[in-house]
């Protein structure tokens, strides 16, 4: 079977709790009805060196995994205006991989506002996450929880609802600490409504689809 060996670079390290181990699960769904394998999503930290532009950065990181790298995933966050932050970072990635002349299709990770919008879709795990006792009239926003991408602070929203936790198992720990165990458990099912995860889904559908992978 031939495996998909997908890297990830993220903005934060906040972004590394949670992003590689969503990102793996949709890799694999993407990928099943293929017969594809997937492999961990490996993390690509970088290093930014003087002279050098982040975009560059990437791209020098990128070179020296790329023996075993299918694609790669670049993670910014995404806002109310895509035009703009498209010329920002991702433009200018682009420019620079073909500079480079890096051959591994590139996908962009961008979730509207932060990483955090993704995390708060799925409302079961946020039950868990603050006991079935929280209210979303007690949490920044919590009434544009159905709606994530109109959320104006995601990292805020989240860290309310773990405070408004009745479970005193849960004192104490931040909204942090849960990420990775959202990443494990919510349901893609939820991700599924929202725009930015479904470009995602596109364009990695897309880079495996140059690639020769999948087909139609």
């Amino acid at each position: 079977m031939i495996e998909v060996n997908a890297f990830l670079t993220a903005e934060g390290n906040s972004d590394y709790d949670f992003l590689p181990v969503l990102l793996e699960r949709a890799l694999d769904r993407v990928c099943l009805p293929h017969h594809l394998g997937v492999a961990p999503v490996q993390v690509l930290r970088l290093s930014v060196q003087d002279r050098e532009t982040r975009h560059d950065a990437v791209c020098r990181a990128a070179r020296a995994a790329v023996a075993g790298m299918t694609l790669l995933f670049y993670h910014y966050d995404g806002s109310a205006a895509p035009e703009r932050e498209e010329k920002k970072y991702w433009a200018p990635l682009q420019e620079a991989w073909e500079r480079h002349r890096l051959e591994r299709p590139l996908v962009r990770v961008v979730p509207v506002r932060e990483m955090e919008s993704w995390a708060l879709s799925d409302p079961e795990v946020l039950r868990y996450v603050a006991g079935s006792a929280w209210n979303a009239k007690d949490v920044f926003e919590g009434d544009r929880l159905s709606r994530v991408e109109c959320l104006s602070d995601p990292k805020r929203t989240l860290k309310d609802i773990v405070a408004t936790g009745r479970r005193r198992r849960r004192a104490g720990r931040e909204a942090s600490d849960y990420l990775t165990h959202i990443a494990e458990t919510m349901s893609l099912h939820y991700l599924e409504s929202v725009p930015s995860y479904r470009l995602w889904v596109t364009e990695t559908c897309e880079a495996l689809k140059e690639l020769r992978l999948i087909r139609d």
